[in-house]
């Protein structure tokens, strides 16, 4: 658990600082799937990979990926960024299609 409480105030310290926009905690129901949950975090694309490649970062997930199987970061997007992903996926769909 400290593990996970060190990792939650790392989340919680970066919000307050403006590094990331918000989390949302997400624990999923049994679905026979190693996927039981993940944390959600929100904030601007660049802001967020810079996050990802300081050392404290890195420290809190290594953290976490020895008391945790199957940790993962992983990069997504939502609100307007979807759109503009969604289109991308257009593009290169049309060009794989040749049309």
């Amino acid at each position: 658990m400290d593990t996970l409480n060190n990792a939650m105030q790392y989340i919680i310290r970066m919000k307050q600082e403006g590094k990331i926009d918000s989390f949302e905690v997400v624990g999923l129901e049994p679905h026979g799937s190693d996927f039981n949950g993940f944390v959600l975090i929100t904030g601007d694309r660049e802001t967020v990979a810079q996050l990802r490649a300081e050392d404290e970062f890195v420290s809190v997930m290594v953290g976490v990926q020895l008391v945790h199987r199957n940790v993962r970061v992983v990069g997504a997007y939502t609100g307007a960024e979807l759109q503009s992903w969604f289109a991308m996926w257009d593009e290169q769909e049309d060009k794989l299609l040749g049309e």
